[in-house]
């Protein structure tokens, strides 16, 4: 009888641990449903993009005076307050890391300034940022064919293309791995699948960063102003040697920005192009000046302006293909007066530096932005 009993005890147990079980399993299905993306939401399918994201970093070891700060993608992989409705944005800034900006505050970032700039003039203009760390212009043109057609009433009225640094790099052993937007790996891609849908995995992975960034030693491209030094330039690059070395990524990155140009007017908006500074050189005293470090200088001592020449080049392809395209350029690279102080390496700006872009930018862009954006729109 006793056996019993406690037979009978252990099946209500299991019974109730089971209905439990499936009560907890309904809630679960429910919660996916109502608050993932599985039905409503944007759809990203397979796409790596990263969104639904807030996290706090410290960026005080390599930012003086950074300290925490707040890093946000919203539900459609964007930065940037615009309202929350994708209808709202009227310019759509594309680019890699230095318009992603990941350890600047969304605060602070220059897309963010540049709106806050619009707005102190009275312009009700809204900016969002679509930077994605590593892409190029060939991830760009895949955007518009996968990523920007997905965000409901996205309808840009400018889309604005920082764009050209990663593109140095397309086609070489150190092609850009951000640019497919879609893993190679079956199992990536199903991992990726999951992550644009479930609620529940995001609440993991939100959870995980904050830990992860609590602990973490976050640098991005080296805190080379840190103890780093002017120093003379000494080896100059052989120009004409150059083009010719360089001849098959410029003529790709030119017929790149043609495409892109196109698919952004084939999204009903006006496409303008920015070229892009190199931090780490300036000219003092009518001679050009590159950050080395001593560690560096005591290894080989040559200095070379390889990366400044390089991004020259890059720069007037952009200007070349903005001329036939009839297309909106902003030579920002050679016309921004930066100080020191507004890098952390030789390609990221600091908060400082993320303004002096904005500034630069909004006095360029006013008059045209205003014309095509009309009060109450």
């Amino acid at each position: 009888m006793t056996r019993r009993r406690s037979r009978s005890r252990r099946r209500g147990a299991a019974k109730i641990a089971g209905a439990n079980a499936a009560g907890l399993l309904a809630i679960l299905v429910a919660a996916e449903l109502v608050f993932g993306n599985w039905i409503f939401g944007p759809e990203f399918g397979f796409l790596n993009i990263r969104h639904g994201e807030r996290h706090r970093l410290d960026v005080s070891e390599f930012i003086p005076g950074g300290g925490i700060i707040t890093y946000t993608r919203d539900e459609y992989g964007l930065r940037g307050d615009y309202g929350g409705d994708p209808k709202n944005i009227d310019i759509l800034v594309i680019g890699g890391s230095t318009t992603n900006e990941r350890f600047i505050d969304d605060a602070d970032i220059w897309t963010a300034r540049l709106q806050e700039n619009f707005e102190r003039a009275g312009a009700p203009v809204k900016i969002a940022n679509g930077g994605i760390d590593g892409q190029s212009s060939r991830g760009h043109i895949k955007a518009f064919e996968l990523w920007f057609p997905g965000i409901p009433g996205l309808k840009p009225k400018f889309v604005l293309a920082y764009t050209g640094i990663n593109d140095t790099a397309v086609g070489g052993a150190a092609d850009p791995k951000f640019d497919d937007m879609k893993s190679p790996e079956l199992l990536r891609r199903l991992r990726h699948y999951v992550m644009n849908h479930s609620v529940l995995y995001n609440q993991f992975r939100q959870i995980r960063g904050i830990f992860k960034a609590r602990d973490a030693k976050l640098m991005h491209g080296g805190n080379s102003f840190k103890g780093g030094v002017w120093t003379p330039v000494n080896d100059f690059t052989d120009l004409a040697k150059l083009k010719t070395e360089q001849a098959g990524r410029l003529g790709g990155y030119r017929r790149r920005l043609e495409t892109l140009a196109g698919a952004i007017r084939d999204f009903g908006a006006e496409p303008i192009f920015v070229t892009q500074p190199v931090g780490e050189f300036k000219i003092a005293q009518g001679r050009l000046l590159k950050l080395m470090q001593p560690s560096d200088l005591a290894k080989d001592s040559r200095v070379s302006d390889g990366l400044l020449k390089t991004m020259n080049l890059f720069n007037g392809v952009t200007l070349a293909a903005c001329a036939k395209l009839k297309a909106r350029c902003t030579d920002l690279a050679r016309r921004i007066q930066f100080k020191d102080g507004d890098f952390y390496d030789a390609l990221h700006t600091t908060p400082a530096g993320s303004k002096r872009i904005a500034d630069f930018l909004f006095a360029a862009l006013e008059a045209p932005v205003r014309a095509a954006i009309k009060p109450g729109k």
